[in-house]
């Protein structure tokens, strides 16, 4: 099979804080042929069978109404896993741990499935490098409020968890992306630094093809 993938400069945003340095930012596209394929998911559980990866440590956001699917799904499958207050009020942080190629596997669609609902999904090789920090937040538009017969223009603060990420020199971090359409890795092992490397750690038959995107 085929796998496109695209290289990315550092200075790109996303939905999460990153502390330290990503040299090699790489997407994984879930489309073939510009068509959209479930091969991608069969191609990650497949890469994911070298033991070496392993402990991979999860950290997602989801709805409150998925919690009670997570909890039987890790239970059902002995994953070790934690729940923090989310960053909206509908919403947690679920950390898990998944120990071998079998629990992730199990996981790995609720994963993307996650991503593809917008919300965040990220898993990381051997390293624990997840955490929760409380900041504040301003609105940046004003809202209209009135009290005592009174209005007036205000800015709404709140308090919410927002996930940090600490990249080590030998971090290796997934995420998935807008709509779960990708998946970009974010590391600093040499293989990821170009198609050749990336190409001798790739699962049996699958071809790396590389896109330019966004004028990169």
């Amino acid at each position: 099979m085929k796998m496109e993938i695209s290289f990315f400069p550092p200075e790109y945003t996303y939905p999460f804080e990153i502390n330290g340095e990503s040299k090699n930012i790489v997407e994984f596209s879930c489309y073939i042929d510009g068509e959209f394929s479930d091969a991608h998911e069969d191609f990650f559980c497949k890469w994911m069978e070298i033991p070496d990866y392993y402990p991979i440590y999860s950290l997602a956001e989801i709805y409150d109404f998925q919690q009670a699917e997570y909890e039987e799904l890790f239970e059902l499958h002995n994953i070790k896993f934690t729940y923090t207050k989310g960053s909206r009020k509908d919403t947690f942080f679920v950390k898990a741990i998944i120990s071998n190629p079998k629990q992730f596997k199990e996981y790995f669609p609720y994963l993307h499935g996650n991503g593809s609902m917008l919300n965040l999904s990220l898993g990381s090789l051997n390293q624990d490098i997840f955490r929760l920090e409380e900041r504040e937040y301003e609105s940046p538009y004003p809202v209209k409020r009135t009290k005592k017969n009174q209005t007036r223009l205000v800015k709404i603060k709140w308090v919410a968890h927002t996930p940090i990420i600490t990249l080590t020199e030998s971090s290796t971090m997934f995420w998935v992306g807008y709509d779960g359409d990708y998946i970009t890795a974010f590391s600093n092992n040499k293989h990821f630094s170009t198609v050749e490397f990336l190409q001798k750690i790739m699962p049996e038959k699958v071809e790396l093809v590389r896109i330019e995107y966004g004028g990169l």
